[in-house]
């Protein structure tokens, strides 16, 4: 099983370096024959909103479909499918960043209360 780091992940997602994106296609593609999946962690996840949107000028509708799209394709695996859809509809609906909803969600997992300063988040716990 390989990893895709930000940087690979965002290739794939915006296609917009012709020579590293097909190093990507060609990585996906190779997975796909070998019946292997490619691992994206929660932190790879975080870090491509924070880029796309603060970089790229992504809305939450944008990061929410990419987010979609990358759920449904059966060429990536992920930390925890359910954690991710579960963050993906509390961001979708609520008012806190993508990270705070993961971190979150994170939290949950393991059966602990989450602390935080952030007032978004917190006007939802």
């Amino acid at each position: 099983m390989i990893a895709f780091d930000t940087n690979y992940l965002l290739r794939h997602v915006l296609d917009d370096d012709p020579k590293q994106s097909e190093r990507v296609r060609s990585l996906i593609d190779s997975a796909e024959k070998e019946n292997q999946q490619i691992l994206l962690l929660d932190l790879v996840m975080m870090e491509t909103c924070w880029v796309l949107q603060s970089v790229m000028g992504f809305d939450r509708a944008d990061w929410c479909h990419v987010l979609q799209q990358l759920l449904h394709d059966p060429a990536f695996c992920f930390d925890d499918t359910t954690r991710l859809w579960n963050t993906l509809d509390r961001y979708q609906s609520g008012k806190a960043d993508f990270d705070d909803y993961l971190i979150l969600g994170h939290a949950e997992s393991v059966g602990a209360k989450l602390e935080t300063f952030d007032k978004k988040l917190r006007q939802e716990l």
